[in-house]
């Protein structure tokens, strides 16, 4: 998901992005909106991760398309738009790659993950941050 939305960011030009960057923070509500110092200096890679983080997973795509929107990039709004569609929400990991868990806390003991990915696929497993691993684990 976080992939698509920088697609769509990276078709900007660096003065539409600047705008994009200027309607996020003065978005006119104070929970949805991202603080202008943590925009400052940021790349399209850090905008999308301030989106995610400040609107949740699920959010962070009605964000960036209601933004776009706002800065006149209807065209980018309604391509990110189909593609967001297309993103299975029951995947937690991105680039065709599926979880046993797609829900699990990182936090809760003994949880059992099984993420699989085809090949050529991505695996991002927030699951794993910070934890402690017993068993087979391996990465191409």
């Amino acid at each position: 998901m976080a992939t698509v939305i920088l697609d769509a960011l990276s078709e900007l030009l660096e003065a539409e992005f600047k705008e994009f960057k200027w309607r996020l923070s003065n978005s006119g509500t104070q929970d949805k909106s991202v603080a202008r110092g943590k925009l400052e200096n940021t790349n399209r890679h850090d905008v999308v991760d301030l989106i995610v983080q400040q609107s949740g997973r699920s959010d962070a795509g009605k964000v960036a398309i209601r933004v776009l929107r706002d800065i006149k990039q209807n065209d980018i709004a309604d391509r990110l738009n189909r593609k967001l569609q297309e993103v299975p929400e029951d995947v937690s990991a991105e680039g065709g790659a599926s979880s046993g868990a797609a829900a699990a806390n990182a936090s809760t003991a003994g949880v059992t993950v099984n993420i699989t990915s085809g090949s050529g696929g991505t695996v991002k497993a927030p699951v794993l941050q910070g934890g402690v691993f017993h068993g087979s684990m391996t990465f191409n």
